[in-house]
C-alpha cells in the first residue's frame, strides 16, 4: 500500500532513541523528507550516517532540548525555512523517570518526566500546529503507552504523564479535526527498548535477570514478549499517513491483547 509519504515533511522528536531510530527509518524508506532532532549533535549525526548520509534536502538533523519552549519554537520555524513547509509531526521523545511509589514521590522525578512527556508535546504541537493550518492539511502521532490507560506501581510519574499526552491529542484533535489535520496516538506496552532495560532495572534492580523482568512485563501478552520498535514505527506510518485521515484523538493500542477483557 501506498502511503503518500514520499516528499512529505516529517518532524520527528528523540529521534535517537530506540523507537525514535525505528521511526527514523521506516519514514525515510518510505520516501518522507525528514527533520530529525536529538539532545546532543553527535547522536543525530550517527543516525543520520546509518541512513546513508543522504543529501540535506531529504534529512537534516537539530539538537534540541524539547522542554525549552523558545528552542522547540526557534528549531521548528527552522524546520520550516529549511524544508519549505510541514506535513506531519512526530512527537517522541520521552522519559520513563525514577521508581517512586505515590507515598515517596518527589516533585522533582514529577517534574523531570512532565517537562519531556507533557510539555514537550505540547510545545511540539504548539508551534508545529500553525503550519499545518496554513497547508490545510497534515497529522500529528505522538507516542503514548498502556500508562495512557492504566496505572502502573512505582510509575505514577509516567503513566500520568502519559494520561495528560492522550488529553492533549484528544483535544487537539477537536480543535483541527476540521482544518484536514488528524492527530492520534500511540499506545504500546512494553517495547524492546533501552528505555524498557531502565524500567526493568528500576523495578527489580538484579533480582531479575532481563529474561526474566521481559517474562514478567509480558506474561498478561497473548505472545507473552515486548513490542519490536518497529512494530511501533510501522503504527506511525500508518497515523502519520493520510490512509488514517478519518481516525482523530484516538490511541493505537499494541499490547498483544492483554487488554482486550
Amino acid at each position: 500500500m501506498d502511503l503518500n509519504l514520499k516528499d512529505k515533511v516529517v518532524l520527528i522528536t528523540g529521534s535517537t532513541g530506540g523507537i525514535g531510530r525505528a521511526i527514523t527509518k521506516a519514514f525515510y524508506k518510505e520516501g518522507a523528507k525528514l527533520a530529525l532532532t536529538s539532545t546532543r549533535k553527535e547522536k543525530v549525526d550517527k543516525l543520520i550516517e546509518e541512513l546513508g548520509n543522504p543529501p540535506e534536502d531529504k534529512v537534516r538533523g537539530y539538537v534540541l532540548d524539547i522542554t525549552n519552549e523558545e528552542e522547540v519554537k526557534r528549531v521548528t520555524d527552522q524546520v520550516v525555512k529549511d524544508f519549505g513547509t510541514l506535513y506531519s509531526l512526530v512527537s517522541n521523545a520521552g522519559n520513563n523517570g525514577d521508581y517512586q511509589e505515590i507515598k515517596d514521590s518527589t516533585k522533582e522525578n514529577y517534574d523531570k518526566v512532565f517537562s519531556i512527556n507533557v510539555y514537550g508535546v505540547l510545545y511540539s504541537m504548539k508551534y508545529a500546529i500553525p503550519y499545518m493550518l496554513e497547508n490545510k492539511k497534515g497529522s500529528v502521532v505522538v507516542l503514548g503507552s498502556e500508562g495512557s490507560y492504566v496505572g502502573s506501581p512505582g510509575m505514577g510519574a509516567y503513566v500520568a504523564s502519559k494520561h495528560a499526552v492522550a488529553a492533549l491529542v484528544k483535544t487537539l484533535a477537536t480543535e483541527v479535526g476540521g482544518s484536514g489535520i488528524h492527530a492520534n496516538y500511540i499506545a504500546p506496552s512494553a517495547v524492546d527498548t533501552d528505555m524498557m532495560r531502565r524500567i526493568e532495572k528500576n523495578t527489580f534492580g538484579d533480582s531479575k535477570t532481563p529474561e526474566e523482568a521481559e517474562r514478567f512485563f509480558a506474561e498478561a501478552s497473548y505472545d507473552k514478549r515486548y513490542a519490536k520498535p518497529e512494530e511501533v514505527a510501522n503504527a506511525a506510518l500508518y497515523l502519520a499517513s493520510e490512509v488514517s485521515a478519518h481516525m482523530m484523538g484516538w490511541g493505537l493500542r499494541l499490547d498483544g491483547g492483554k487488554h482486550i477483557l
